[in-house]
């Protein structure tokens, strides 16, 4: 069942992207937005650590305390701040003159000059709309940041789950070497078996041992991530968790979100820097007092003639542009070719699994066979307990594989970000 909590603040974050791609007024990105809380401030207001933990609950308070997830946020806000900015004209430069004269004598020279930037008039229409675009992906960055935290949480529940079963299952396989071998060396001793078998099940209690070892291990850095990711001192009980299960999708990924960013970014440099007047354009006014008392009027135009910089700074940015795109280029190819590669880890995580609960149920019958037969005397305690030892290598193969598909499903889960249609101009030459 959905956790209501996370889905609402998903259904906020994906309006905020719409609002922001289609222009309507409310999170138009000349808003105000409101302040972005701290850490501690998130921490005191995150969802509660419920118990049993499920992986909905531990998803919502990993998005209310992410870092990333602010980070995100503030780099909303300041793009909202920067679409704000360039629909301004920039602040004048103020000069004040005060001159003394050589010669000692007549009055003090006084002129007060106002500048104005005007380079950002002839191009402001284009970086109000790179504004805008910047603002809109960067909200769809907030959506995606959310949207893989929210599955590495799930992924962290659903693997640590699977990784205690594992756990148990292995120790339980460990015990059962341990009684096969203590039976073993009894009947060495009595002379029914040889120092071969004994040191073969030595070296399988070894293994078993070992591989308990590092499922332990492997279990303790769930435990620690999953703690860390939360900011609790230690992870409660787990729900028990469904089996995950998600199919890939075409969903704009983070990573082509922030190469789509940096591209916008570029271009917004660019038809700055390829104003008629070059960027730092200016036009002012003046009014001067002279030695004589005589004030006077003036106006002023400023700008940098195109002599010896200026061809080769429009052209570095035009490299620029053109290499931002290319990266685009790589992150769309990157994320489709994972979309097919997840597509068929997905359906062999799948089919391990079925495997192994085949093996399950099949040593599972096979006990219960070696069972009855030892009730009628027919098999021994050394095949029923070897029967135990397989159970739990399969029960423990069964959640090896079911870790390795949270891992996959997680990738899956974390592409879900809203498609993007604020990207790179179509048609348009760096």
């Amino acid at each position: 069942m959905p956790n209501p909590s996370i889905e609402l603040m998903r259904a906020a974050l994906i309006a905020a992207c719409a609002c922001a791609t289609c222009g309507c007024a409310a999170p138009r990105a000349t808003s105000t937005l409101p302040s972005i809380p701290s850490h501690a401030a998130r921490a005191a207001t995150a969802p509660a650590v419920v118990e049993p933990l499920d992986a909905e609950s531990a998803a919502a308070r990993a998005i209310a305390l992410s870092p990333r997830v602010a980070a995100a946020a503030h780099r909303l806000e300041a793009s909202a701040r920067r679409a704000k900015v360039v629909a301004l004209p920039p602040d004048p430069s103020i000069a004040i003159g005060l001159g003394v004269p050589i010669d000692g004598m007549g009055g003090f020279p006084i002129s007060l000059s106002i500048m104005e930037g005007l380079g950002w008039l002839l191009v402001a229409d284009d970086l109000k709309d790179n504004a805008e675009r910047e603002h809109a992906l960067a909200a769809r960055e907030l959506v995606a940041a959310s949207v893989e935290i929210a599955a590495e949480a799930r992924r962290l529940v659903r693997s640590l789950d699977a990784a205690r079963t594992r756990t148990r299952a292995m120790a339980r396989a460990a015990d059962a070497r341990t009684e096969l071998l203590g039976i073993e060396r009894a009947a060495l001793e009595l002379g029914e078996s040889t120092p071969i078998r004994t040191a073969r099940l030595e070296r399988l209690l070894a293994e078993a041992r070992l591989a308990q070892d590092a499922a332990v291990l492997e279990e303790r850095a769930l435990e620690v991530a999953l703690a860390s990711l939360l900011a609790v001192d230690r992870v409660p009980a787990l729900a028990v968790a469904t089996e995950a299960d998600a199919r890939p999708s075409a969903s704009t990924t983070l990573a082509v979100i922030r190469a789509h960013a940096r591209v916008v970014r570029a271009e917004s440099m660019l038809a700055l820097a390829q104003s008629p007047l070059g960027s730092s354009a200016a036009i002012g006014a003046s009014i001067q007092r002279d030695m004589e008392d005589r004030d006077w009027l003036g106006g002023m135009l400023e700008f940098s003639a195109p002599l010896f910089r200026r061809e080769h700074e429009l052209a570095a940015i035009r490299a620029e542009v053109a290499a931002e795109r290319a990266e685009l280029a790589e992150a769309e190819r990157m994320a489709a070719l994972e979309a097919q590669e997840l597509e068929l880890e997905a359906d062999t995580a799948r089919r391990a699994i079925e495997h192994a609960r085949t093996a399950a149920h099949a040593a599972a019958d096979a006990r219960a066979a070696i069972a009855r037969a030892a009730e009628e005397g027919e098999a021994s305690r050394v095949e029923l307990v070897e029967a135990d030892a397989e159970i739990a290598r399969a029960q423990a193969m069964e959640a090896s594989q079911r870790i390795g598909l949270a891992g996959v499903v997680a990738r899956i889960e974390s592409r879900t970000a809203t498609p993007d249609t604020a990207g790179v101009k179509e048609g348009v030459a760096p």
